[in-house]
């Protein structure tokens, strides 16, 4: 009979249910509702907003998801970008590696932050990245998917 670690177990399970195509779209459907009935008016309408992500995983699936979400519903009055380094390969996604390029495809030469200043785009979904430091007057929200650990949650999303 073959042993397997608890604590490594739990861990696996755990990545499982908060990767899970399901649970992702629940959470998309609920801050994608919540920004535009509560926050994307703000500001007379330039209101932005963060989703922070526990991993660039998760922020590849939170962008594909909130794209199709959006689509499907037929709004035009939310637009996200992703924000992560490197390359992420995520074969259940799709079979070529996701970088901020081949997912950002409508920044037409902008960098992240410029096209993020614009009216063009309201939500950005990041990834260890723009969590401090960044600076955007319009940001109004924030919608954190990720352990809180080791700080007081008032200045960002703390990132440990």
């Amino acid at each position: 009979m073959r042993r397997f670690d608890r604590s490594d177990a739990m861990k696996s399970l755990v990545k499982w249910v908060r990767l899970h195509p399901y649970n992702i779209a629940q959470k998309v459907e609920v801050i994608v509702e919540h920004f535009r009935a509560n926050v994307g008016w703000r500001l007379d309408g330039r209101a932005k907003a963060m989703v922070v992500t526990s991993s660039r995983k998760d922020a590849v699936r939170y962008k594909l998801q909130m794209d199709k979400y959006i689509a499907a519903c037929g709004y035009t009055d939310v637009a996200a970008l992703v924000a992560f380094s490197g390359e992420v390969v995520d074969g259940d996604s799709g079979p070529d590696p996701f970088h901020e390029g081949n997912m950002n495809k409508s920044l037409n030469g902008r960098d992240l932050r410029g096209a993020f200043a614009t009216e063009d785009y309201n939500v950005m979904i990041v990834a260890n990245k723009f969590q401090t430091g960044f600076d955007q007057p319009m940001l109004v929200a924030m919608y954190v998917d990720k352990r809180l650990a080791g700080c007081d949650g008032r200045a960002d999303a703390c990132p440990g």
